[in-house]
């Protein structure tokens, strides 16, 4: 049996899907609990939002010290990240102001895992936005498919396809991977800079990385969109793979590492 749901955190759609003998409404319950969860760290986050904390600590409103002290963890990641990326990544934009929507959205992903944990379900895939992470038993024998958003066109329900990778069968279920992350322009539109320049990154139109560590995977896919094959071959030295998307003459051509190959794509 397979369970599924869709509701809108943190201004993006977010789809659930769980698969085993759970009852509808444990399912219902959890989306509600994850949906508040993440309406939590919108409020905390959001760069959208002039009452949220990091909008406040931005404008001089509030201190660090005043917030709460999951905006401390999410700014210790990303110092993390930046000094693993090279600065390829870095939660600081060319105008000083900090914006860590760079990794906030799947380390909001990940910190909701142990709800999941409890339902007791075969496996599950929680998805927002071109991240995603899954667990266990997936609908068919071949894994979860997840598609790869064109990125000639805007995100939605919609957009064509470029690709399928496969996580949890064959290698990859092997090696404990279950995590996607993906960035671009489409998905990040104003929030990709090349810290280096101050100026917008242009290498790459969409990075895709695959690992077991979401929220990793997401600020390495923004380090490749920033830093284009250069910055995909320290990711693979990382342990990572890779898949770097560019548009010439209209044309989407990929790049990828050798691992990728394992994924189905």
């Amino acid at each position: 049996m397979t369970e599924r749901r869709t509701f809108v955190a943190m201004a993006m759609d977010v789809d659930l899907e769980v698969v085993g003998d759970v009852e509808a409404d444990a399912v219902d319950a959890l989306a509600a609990h994850l949906e508040s969860d993440l309406a939590w760290v919108d409020s905390v986050f959001s760069t959208y939002r002039e009452d949220s904390w990091i909008s406040r600590i931005n404008n001089g409103k509030a201190s660090l010290g005043e917030a709460p002290p999951a905006l401390a963890e999410v700014l210790d990641l990303c110092e993390s990240f930046r000094d693993e990326t090279g600065g390829l990544f870095d939660a600081r934009t060319p105008d000083g102001r900090i914006d860590p929507t760079g990794i906030v959205k799947t380390w909001a992903l990940e910190r909701v895992r142990w709800r999941l944990a409890l339902l007791g379900a075969d496996g599950w895939r929680l998805a927002c936005s071109g991240d995603v992470t899954v667990a266990g038993r997936a609908p068919t024998e071949a894994g979860w498919r997840i598609g790869l958003a064109d990125p000639r066109h805007a995100p939605g329900p919609d957009v064509p396809v470029v690709g399928v990778v496969t996580l949890g069968a064959g290698g990859l279920a092997a090696t404990g991977r279950h995590a996607l992350a993906t960035s671009g322009l489409a998905h990040r539109s104003g929030h990709i800079w090349d810290p280096r320049t101050g100026q917008a990154a242009a290498q790459v139109a969409q990075a895709s990385v695959i690992g077991d560590d979401l929220v990793r995977c997401d600020a390495w896919a923004t380090a490749v969109v920033v830093g284009g094959k250069a910055a995909a071959k320290a990711a693979q030295r990382e342990g990572l793979d890779v898949q770097a998307l560019t548009i010439v003459d209209g044309t989407v051509r990929a790049s990828r590492t050798p691992g990728w190959r394992s994924t189905g794509s």
